[in-house]
């Protein structure tokens, strides 16, 4: 092997380890903290919270939401109202002290997004 072939294939292996995976795509449960959850409020109308985890972007939760939106409404989402969306953060205590300082460190959580979702009316129930 030659020497440029071992920092390409290091490089090309720490690279796989950093591409994070998809957000998981399931229901929120005592198990799953990552997901979807939905609460209906009448015929074709929901509020619906994605999650994503701390490794993935906000972009990812939205794709979450979204896809949800899309499986909840069958005959098409009519509107969509996002009314929340959210780096869920946490702080650490200080495992040292600066100066008489206590210095905490604060790491991401989660990513939320929140919002309403109505479904075009389904012209196959309507008789």
């Amino acid at each position: 092997m030659s020497t440029g072939a071992v920092p390409l294939t290091i490089g090309l292996a720490l690279q796989a380890c950093a591409t994070p995976a998809p957000p998981p795509f399931g229901p929120i449960s005592e198990t799953q903290r990552h997901g979807y959850r939905e609460q209906p409020h009448g015929e074709g109308a929901y509020t619906l919270l994605a999650v994503a985890p701390f490794n993935a972007s906000a972009a990812d939760a939205r794709a979450v939401w979204e896809r949800r939106a899309e499986e909840l409404c069958p005959a098409g989402v009519s509107k969509r109202i996002i009314f929340r969306a959210d780096k869920r953060e946490s702080m650490g205590a200080a495992h040292y002290i600066e100066g008489g300082a206590g210095i905490a460190s604060r790491s991401t959580q989660a990513f939320e997004v929140e919002g309403y979702v109505y479904c075009e009316a389904n012209p196959g129930l309507d008789g």
